[in-house]
């Protein structure tokens, strides 16, 4: 996006009077710090934030709806500006100063603009369920860049869909959106409680494999043609012994040197990407 300081906007040429929001201890700034920093925000508002061109247009595309809009007349051209608001109807857009997108902005070099979007309801019933899908499974995963890495990866090795074993995971934080460049938007990445994980599982007839440093079977040997849920566990503690005997398969990575495992979203790369080779083209 690029960065104009002298450009002109509908109004004329920029200036504070032109600015609706210039004081850092505006109550919408306070609120838009606390919403960007705090998961339990989040939770309690159902709101997220987006501060990239390429993060907000998918979600746009997505089908997310955006509930506000900030941006900064000395940041952005009139062109950005334009192509952002031509994706979204019914929200009256704040101009904010400078120093306000800086104090509002997640990342250190703000691309001039923030949106705001309601967070959806993701409940699984808006997954499609192909013959041979493909499902992740990710069990006591913390970190918001892992889940992001792991999302984008999932995303561009067709994954069907993404579980999540905790419903208080925050996945629309500003690292995991980052991170993820915007996988979390076209993915379906539902969180719910391991039972109900496995209940779908079997319902849908889906095989489950855990991914395990002791895995008795490599992960070249897996059969991923068919409908398949890859079970991840947490790098510190692995996987607890309920995804563990869940699993009809017990696979592992081999790995050589002395190190015996791969980061996390590593390991989900190298066996999604098996499989997609599996399968030929994969997709979703």
């Amino acid at each position: 996006m690029m960065k104009n300081r002298s450009c002109k906007t509908r109004q004329g040429h920029s200036s504070m009077s032109d600015v609706d929001i210039t004081s850092l201890t505006n109550d919408r700034v306070k609120f838009l710090v606390r919403l960007q920093a705090q998961s339990r925000v989040r939770r309690r508002e159902g709101l997220f934030c987006v501060e990239s061109e390429r993060e907000y247009l998918r979600a746009v595309e997505a089908g997310f709806e955006v509930d506000q809009f900030y941006f900064c007349r000395d940041v952005m051209s009139d062109n950005d500006l334009e192509g952002l608001l031509g994706a979204v109807k019914g929200v009256a857009p704040l101009s904010v100063s400078e120093t306000v997108l800086a104090k509002i902005s997640y990342r250190q070099n703000p691309q001039g603009f923030l949106g705001v979007f309601r967070v959806p309801g993701r409940g699984g019933e808006e997954i499609q369920w192909p013959d041979d899908a493909l499902v992740l499974i990710c069990s006591g995963l913390e970190k918001p860049g892992n889940i992001g890495a792991i999302a984008r990866t999932a995303e561009a090795a067709g994954v069907t869909a993404m579980f999540i074993d905790s419903a208080e995971f925050d996945v629309f934080s500003p690292h995991a959106i980052r991170v993820s460049t915007g996988a979390v938007f076209s993915l379906p990445i539902v969180g719910m409680d391991a039972e109900g994980i496995r209940r779908i599982m079997v319902e849908k007839g889906i095989s489950m494999i855990a991914l395990s440093p002791d895995g008795d079977v490599g992960y070249t040997d897996l059969e991923l043609r068919h409908s398949t849920a890859l079970i991840l566990g947490a790098e510190s503690s692995g996987l607890s012994e309920e995804w563990r005997s869940s699993a009809t398969v017990l696979a592992a990575i081999a790995t050589g040197g002395k190190v015996d495992s791969l980061n996390v979203s590593v390991s989900a790369a190298v066996v999604l990407f098996e499989a997609r080779r599996q399968r030929g083209t994969g997709g979703r």
